[in-house]
């Protein structure tokens, strides 16, 4: 969503394919008792402990052939005529798997009419829903929601759970509650509501959707809120719900996008956020606006009634302002954490890309280390920097996205709003590669 988020600154496809995805995660060699970021240490959930993201990880960043995106072709195709199409989420089980109902793969995106000039489309967003029987071959069912239920003036990203027939759907309400369209409200919280999915040979489609519920808010404190942020001059987040369940303490958590809390401009950066920087590395002050983070919390049960805010999972201080739309994988006993994030939110003194960034634990709440060691995952190429945003990695390794602005041979650009192709991730350990590229928006 980095257009609007810019205004507010001022603002074979197939099971051979899938087969070649079975790489293993191996062990991370285990580290001596006097590296700090060792990456070993647990902590329950409602911990403080809260990993890092340093400025001395941020300095690694490079670009290579195993962590830089093919360069998307200017002749995509246009999974629909009626919508553009950014933001896109499966739907999944509690364990983050992919889910189909009755055969159905089903897929929640965030669309506008494409009527309305893409780089307002933010300001319209509605969750809308595609099915396909393929994974690949999608018919867009309409709005999620029905109109007026929804919380907030337009709904951003989320996530959404299956349990039975039922839906868990979790989005952020953006703006105020029947707000209209205005990009300078930037008020974002966490909301849920409940549905059922139906399904027949023919379509998929849902009831219910009328219980919507604010869950969770800044609170000033663990999280900031809108009014601390409009003291400086850095774009704000308090959005992106991603549900799971622990598989180790079992119980029901979120994760989501959010800025360390305070007012804006009186973080003071720590010799911890800073690391081992290089000799002559110098911090600028206003590094200290940037104060991304992935929040977490916590249900208080099976019925998912009542959240509460915990610590956050890791921090981004003084070297991000944006981990965006944070989701994880569990395999092999680690937890695989990703967010995607843009060149343009990297503090002074730090350059990287727009793409997928992810770090590695032993435990939900631990002692997260940057995967490849800078955190970077698959970066856009330096001649098409804007081309695709807003990956979301599979537990089987696939990487869905959606098509932003790709240049052409004429020297000027194509609006994407529709799903790039889905690309292959090799997860070993600490590192990644990017292993290949299947059919546009392939998302089994």
């Amino acid at each position: 969503m980095h257009r609007a988020r810019k205004a507010l600154l001022r603002l074979a496809t197939g099971l051979i394919a899938l087969a070649a995805l079975g790489s293993t995660v191996t062990p991370a060699s285990a580290a001596t008792p006097d590296q700090p970021r060792a990456g070993t240490r647990q902590y329950s959930a409602d911990d403080d402990h809260t990993a890092v993201w340093s400025r001395a990880d941020a300095l690694k960043l490079r670009q290579d052939k195993t962590n830089t995106a093919p360069r998307v072709s200017p002749d995509f195709p246009v999974m629909s005529d009626k919508v553009w199409v950014w933001d896109t989420w499966p739907l999944t089980r509690l364990d983050t798997k992919t889910a189909t109902y009755k055969g159905w793969h089903v897929i929640f995106s965030l669309t506008a009419p494409r009527t309305v000039p893409f780089g307002d489309r933010h300001w319209y967003a509605k969750i809308g829903y595609f099915y396909s029987r393929d994974a690949k071959s999608w018919k867009y069912g309409g709005d999620l929601f029905q109109p007026g239920t929804s919380f907030g003036s337009r709904e951003w990203a989320g996530s959404a759970a299956l349990i039975g027939d039922r839906v868990h759907s979790f989005y952020t309400a953006s703006g105020r509650d029947n707000g209209g369209v205005d990009p300078n409200d930037a008020l974002q919280r966490l909301a849920q509501a409940t549905g059922k999915i139906h399904a027949d040979q023919n379509r998929v489609w849902f009831t219910g959707f009328r219980d919507h519920r604010i869950i969770a808010e800044a609170d000033g404190k663990l999280y900031q809120t809108l009014e601390q942020s409009q003291q400086g001059p850095i774009i704000y987040a308090f959005r992106d719900p991603f549900v799971f369940r622990d598989p180790r303490d079992r119980k029901i958590h979120l994760l989501f996008e959010g800025n360390t809390g305070g007012t804006a401009g009186t973080y003071q950066c720590t010799r911890r956020d800073i690391g081992d920087v290089p000799a002559g590395h110098e911090v600028p002050e206003d590094a200290k606006y940037y104060t991304g983070n992935i929040g977490l919390a916590t249900a208080d049960g099976d019925s998912m009634e009542n959240w509460k805010l915990q610590p956050p999972l890791l921090s981004a201080n003084c070297v991000n302002q944006q981990t965006e739309r944070p989701h994880l994988v569990i395999r092999g006993g680690k937890y695989y954490l990703f967010t995607i994030s843009h060149k343009f939110t990297f503090a002074p003194g730090l350059s990287g890309w727009d793409g997928l960034y992810g770090f590695v634990g032993p435990a939900l709440r631990s002692d997260y280390r940057p995967l490849n060691g800078s955190a970077l995952i698959l970066g856009n190429p330096e001649e098409a920097p804007t081309q695709q945003y807003s990956h979301y990695v599979m537990p089987n390794g696939l990487v869905e996205s959606f098509i932003d602005t790709v240049p052409t041979a004429e020297g000027g650009t194509r609006f994407g709003g529709t799903l790039a192709r889905t690309l292959m991730l090799s997860l070993k350990g600490d590192r990644t590669r990017l292993a290949g590229q299947l059919d546009y928006g392939f998302i089994p």
